[in-house]
């Protein structure tokens, strides 16, 4: 939750930026090395055409901490409203238990409230850890100077842990001392809210990287990012990794190393947020292009995974590098058409019109259940018998059973239910 935040300088930050920007380069420089049967020219194409990707596509270190500072804020007021609310509900449902001598209604808002602060310290221990240690080595002159200042970098790490906290331990006690003398019955809501907020408090680093990826895309440049600027630098970094553990292809730590690139490739390969904007919410049409196209491309990159996993012998790995490869090279031509027909993927449906496709001959089938025994002239055994024939029909339809079995568990259920109307 506070890996990022750090207490730095408007020095600090430049130096950090300058070091993160040398970095990137001396990474994409050894990423070069995946290409060995290629010339010093073509070598030096696709290193540059990686990294100025990588620059445009990247977010500074500073809004890095902004991004952090505001996810942080963001998140305590959500988990303040949802651990609110979860007591709130707590409390009007022990309110209507009519126990005699109840506790107080702000018992289970601060309980949940305590457990929301004391999960999201346990999340945070390590950077707590590592923050502690940056006042120790400034010391305590320089800890007292860097506190003073009127930076937030200076004192919103320590604020933030300080409140969490004392909130923490405040809330902690109330319900304590508070719970001991309430009925058994209450007790046992106050623990169930704690329960709650602890699952809460729990997801605060989901929470904070959520609001954080969300942050970034709005507050980097958008002008400057081309859409396939991040699939470049992923798919790149896959093929590094590709290429390195071929002296070890069947060891299972290697297809892992290449899997986990290959699911951040895929995760950019999938957004087409650069697309969406650079167009306005009237231009229905580039949009569903680009989203087709993005949706193509991921399953090409997911296709690679699932290969990864189905090898068996070391040419079936090198044919996955050198797709990879030849992907990286259309992406630094630009050659996007040759990129597609080299996958030869098309663009899957979408979970949405899958499951509207699997399901509906079933409410199709449903809704004929509910309404056929209300039709006129329709009497009652009549129209029970239909509606449990259909509801049936309807749930064999989203089974994976065959037609033979499904008619015949039809035709069981017609004798059944109107032999014993027939005259």
């Amino acid at each position: 939750m506070f890996s990022r935040m750090r207490v730095m300088s408007v020095d600090e930050l430049r130096d950090r930026e300058v070091v993160w920007v040398r970095n990137g380069a001396l990474r994409i420089r050894g990423y070069a090395e995946a290409f060995p049967d290629a010339g010093d020219a073509e070598r030096q194409r696709v290193r540059m055409a990686v990294l100025y990707a990588w620059m445009r596509n990247r977010c500074p270190v500073a809004v890095q901490f902004v991004a952090n500072y505001v996810a942080t804020a963001v998140t305590a007021l959500g988990m303040a409203g949802a651990a609110a609310s979860g007591g709130a509900v707590a409390a009007l449902f022990a309110a209507h238990t009519g126990t005699p001598g109840g506790a107080p209604w702000w018992l289970f808002p601060a309980a949940t409230w305590a457990a929301v602060c004391l999960g999201s310290l346990f999340v945070v221990r390590d950077d707590v850890r590592r923050i502690v240690a940056v006042f120790r080595g400034l010391g305590t002159r320089g800890a007292l100077r860097r506190l003073t200042q009127p930076q937030i970098a200076y004192w919103f790490v320590p604020a933030t842990l300080c409140v969490t906290a004392v909130v923490a331990a405040a809330a902690s006690w109330l319900t304590l001392v508070t719970a001991l003398t309430a009925p058994t019955g209450q007790q046992m809501i106050t623990a169930a809210a704690g329960l709650f907020g602890a699952t809460l408090g729990l997801q605060a680093a989901r929470w904070v990287g959520g609001v954080e990826r969300l942050l970034h895309r709005r507050l980097r440049r958008a002008g400057r990012a081309h859409p396939l600027d991040a699939v470049l630098v992923e798919l790149m970094a896959a093929t590094s990794a590709c290429s390195r553990g071929r002296a070890r292809w069947w060891d299972p730590r290697t297809v892992r190393a290449v899997r986990t690139r290959l699911a951040v490739a895929t995760a950019a390969a999938g957004d087409s947020s650069v697309v969406r904007r650079r167009t306005s919410v009237t231009e229905l049409a580039a949009r569903r292009q680009a989203r087709r196209f993005h949706t193509a491309l991921a399953e090409l990159v997911r296709r690679h995974d699932r290969a990864l996993t189905q090898m068996r012998t070391a040419g079936e790995y090198d044919a996955v590098t050198a797709s990879l490869r030849a992907g990286v090279l259309a992406l630094v031509t630009g050659d996007t058409e040759a990129l597609m027909r080299h996958s030869a993927a098309e663009p899957p449906t979408s979970r949405t019109a899958r499951l509207l496709r699997r399901t509906a001959s079933s409410l199709v089938l449903a809704a004929f259940a509910l309404a056929i025994p209300l039709l006129p002239g329709v009497d009652r055994a009549t129209g029970a018998g239909v509606r449990i024939l259909l509801l049936m029909t309807a749930a064999l339809a989203l089974t994976p059973a065959d037609a033979s079995a499904s008619g015949s568990v039809r035709s069981a259920l017609e004798r059944s239910l109107f032999t014993k109307n027939t005259p």
